[in-house]
C-alpha cells in the first residue's frame, strides 16, 4: 500500500515538473499529439486508397486532381473527375505541395497517401505550440497550456489530419499562428513585424482565402488603439501582402479576365442554396458528382461556369427570399452547435457531434464574455475574429471543416473560461476555510 502511494506521488510531481517546466510540457503535448493522430491514421487505414472506380477521386478530391494535373505536367488545372481546364477554385500553395510529393512518391499511390497524412499529423500536432502562445499572450500561461493540451486530444482536428487529404489542419494552424503574430503587433506596433505578418497573411490567402478576415478585427483594433501611428504598420502589411499574392492574382485575371483569389463562391452558393434544400449542400449538384455538370464546365470553360452557376443563383435568391433567409439561420445554428433546425436524410441530427460542437462554442464564447468582462481588450478582437470568419459560409454550405479553422480561437478563450472557473471555485474554497478557521478561534476563546 505504501509503495502504491509512493508511486502516485512520484507521477504526479513527474507531472506537476512537467507542467512547470514548459519547453518540456510543449515538448510532451506534441509527441502526444502526433502519437494519437499517427495512430488514427494507421488503425483506420486511412492511406489505402480503397476503389479505383472514381479514378481515386477521393483521394484529395479537388487539391487531388489539381495536384496531379501539375505533377503531370498539366498546369494549375482540372479539379473535376473530368478535364476542364485552368482553374482558380482552391489556392494554390496546398495542391503544389501535393503535387511535390506525388513527384516523389507516385501519383495516387499508398506511399503518397502516407506521407500526406504523416505531414498533416505532423502540422496538426505543431498547432499546439500556436495555440500555446496565443493564449499565453491573450489569456495567460495557464490558459494557453490548457488549451494546447485539449488541441491535442480534439477528435475533429484527430478525424481530419488523420483520415482526409485537404488543407484543413494547415488552416486549423496558420489560424492559430496569424492570432498570434497579430496580437504582437497590436502590443507593440512595427514596421518590420507589420510586413512579415503580411507575408505569413499572404501565405494563409494563398492556402485558404477566408483566412484573411481574421485580420480585420486586429487592423480595427489597432486603429482605435494607435490613431495614426498604425497606419504606417498597416500599409507595410498590405505592401507584402500585395507582393506575394500578385502573382496568382495576375495568373487569374489573364486566365479568367479579373483579379480574384478564388473563383468557387458562385458554385458553392449553388450548391447550397436551392430548391432541393433547406441549407444543406446538395452534393448531386456539384459537378464532383455529376457527370453532366462536369461536362458542362468542361464545354464552357471555368469562367462561363461561374457565371451561369451566379445567373442560377441571383434567379434562386430572388424567387425564393424567405426559403434562402431559412437555409441561412439553418447553416448558423448547425455552424455553431452542430445541430440541424430542419435536418435531411443526408444531413441528420447526430447528438455526438451536437454535444461536442455545443459545449465547445458555449465555452469558447463564456470566455470571451469574461475577458470583455475582466477588462481584457483582446475580448472584443477574438469576437469580431467569431463574428465574421464564419459569414461566407452562412450563406454557402457549413461543414464541419468550415468550423475546424476557428477552433483553435474557441478552445483558448473556452480554456480561459476553465481556468477563470477554477480560479474562482478555488478562492470560495479559501473563502469558506478561513470563515470556519475564523468561526473556531472565536468559539476556543470564548470556551
Amino acid at each position: 500500500m505504501a509503495g502504491a502511494t509512493k508511486s502516485s506521488n512520484r507521477i504526479e510531481l513527474a507531472i506537476k515538473n512537467i507542467w512547470e517546466n514548459t519547453s518540456a510540457f510543449l515538448t510532451s503535448v506534441f509527441l502526444l499529439a502526433l502519437f494519437l493522430r499517427l495512430g488514427v491514421m494507421v488503425a483506420t487505414h486511412s492511406y489505402h486508397l480503397g476503389n479505383s472506380i472514381d479514378d481515386y477521386f477521393g483521394y484529395g478530391t479537388e487539391m487531388g486532381r489539381v495536384a496531379r494535373s501539375l505533377a503531370q505536367g498539366q498546369g494549375f488545372s482540372s479539379p473535376m473527375p473530368l478535364p476542364t481546364g485552368p482553374t482558380a477554385i482552391v489556392g494554390p500553395i496546398y495542391p503544389l505541395i501535393l503535387a511535390l510529393i506525388f513527384k516523389i512518391f507516385g501519383i495516387y499511390t499508398v506511399s503518397s497517401a502516407a506521407v500526406i497524412l504523416g505531414l498533416q499529423c505532423v502540422v496538426s500536432s505543431l498547432t499546439c505550440f500556436f495555440i500555446y502562445l496565443c493564449g499565453r499572450d491573450s489569456v495567460g500561461e495557464a490558459a494557453g497550456k490548457l488549451a494546447a493540451l485539449v488541441w491535442a486530444w480534439f477528435p475533429l482536428n484527430i478525424l481530419f489530419s488523420s483520415t482526409r487529404i485537404w488543407e484543413t489542419s494547415t488552416s486549423g494552424m496558420l489560424a492559430a499562428a496569424l492570432c498570434w503574430c497579430m496580437l504582437s503587433l497590436f502590443r507593440s506596433p512595427s514596421i518590420w513585424r507589420a510586413t512579415k505578418i503580411g507575408v505569413l497573411l499572404a501565405i494563409s490567402a494563398l492556402i485558404n482565402t477566408s483566412l484573411v478576415v481574421l485580420a480585420v478585427p486586429f487592423v480595427v483594433a489597432a486603429i482605435l488603439k494607435y490613431r495614426t501611428r498604425s497606419l504606417l504598420p498597416i500599409v507595410a502589411a498590405g505592401i507584402s501582402f500585395g507582393m506575394l499574392i500578385s502573382p496568382w492574382l495576375l495568373r487569374n485575371h489573364h486566365q479568367f479576365g479579373k483579379f480574384m483569389l478564388r473563383s468557387n463562391f458562385p458554385l458553392e452558393f449553388r450548391v447550397g442554396n436551392n430548391e432541393l434544400t433547406r441549407g444543406q449542400k446538395v452534393i448531386d449538384m456539384h459537378p464532383a458528382r455529376s457527370v453532366a455538370l462536369n461536362q458542362q464546365w468542361h464545354d464552357l470553360g471555368e469562367k462561363r461556369f461561374m457565371e451561369e452557376q451566379s445567373a442560377l443563383n441571383a434567379r434562386y435568391v430572388s424567387a425564393h427570399r424567405r426559403d434562402f433567409a431559412f437555409s441561412v439561420v439553418n447553416r448558423i445554428v448547425n455552424y455553431w452547435t452542430g445541430a440541424w433546425i430542419a435536418p435531411a436524410p443526408d444531413y441528420p441530427n447526430l447528438l455526438g457531434t451536437i454535444a461536442g460542437i455545443s459545449l465547445l462554442s458555449l465555452l469558447g464564447f463564456a470566455g470571451v464574455y469574461k475577458m470583455i468582462s475582466g477588462g481584457n481588450s483582446v475580448g472584443f478582437i477574438y469576437l469580431g475574429c467569431f463574428a465574421l470568419y464564419p459569414v461566407v459560409y452562412y450563406l454557402t454550405t457549413s461543414q464541419p471543416r468550415f468550423y475546424h479553422t476557428i477552433a483553435p480561437l474557441l478552445v483558448i478563450s473556452g480554456s480561459f473560461c476553465l481556468v477563470d472557473m477554477v480560479k474562482k471555485l478555488r478562492s470560495l474554497r479559501a473563502d469558506r476555510d478561513n470563515s470556519k478557521s475564523t468561526f473556531t478561534k472565536r468559539v476556543s476563546a470564548v470556551v
